[in-house]
């Protein structure tokens, strides 16, 4: 029979296993989720590199930050993320605020489409943005909302570099 420290003992111990085990679940779902998938690194005839597909979505945002076009961006935003999106991508990108100082808004930024994966739910692009010769990576998230592709979702790079000048 267990005495009341042993159990607690292996109480702690189970609960111990059971969130690393947890953890390394997640951490396994996330990097195979992101692992390059035969459809996304060479596309056949089923997904089209044209107009509609997760790519041309994915370069088009690349194209509109690249113009520091804010609007032009949450234009292809899913409907749940426009007002979130705008407030998340000014925080985190403080050149594509039309209210920053100028100094601010002509920073000079170059974004770049990394890889676009295919997951569960649509589609994870890698993204890049090189600044005053750091590059920073960031991911976002492509899912279709009734007929068309939709930027749904972003993990922006942090320019924590840029602020009002």
């Amino acid at each position: 029979m267990l005495t009341p420290a042993r159990r607690r003992m292996l109480g702690a111990t189970v609960l111990a296993l059971g969130m690393v085990l947890g953890g390394a679940g997640a951490a396994y779902f996330f990097f195979a989720s992101e692992a390059p998938s035969p459809v996304a690194a060479a596309p056949g005839p089923s997904v089209p590199q044209s107009e509609g597909s997760p790519e041309s979505l994915a370069r088009a945002v690349v194209d509109r930050l690249n113009a520091k076009d804010l609007d032009g961006v949450i234009e292809l935003t899913c409907a749940q993320g426009k007002n979130t999106g705008r407030r998340e991508l000014i925080r985190a990108l403080p050149p594509l605020d039309p209210s920053a100082p100028a100094s601010t808004r002509s920073a000079a930024m170059e974004f770049q489409l990394k890889d676009v994966n295919e997951f569960a739910e649509g589609y994870v692009a890698g993204i890049a943005v090189s600044y005053q010769g750091a590059s920073h990576e960031g991911k976002m998230r492509i899912q279709r909302s009734g007929d068309a592709w939709t930027l749904c979702g972003m993990d922006s790079p942090q320019l924590t570099a840029i602020g009002p000048g």
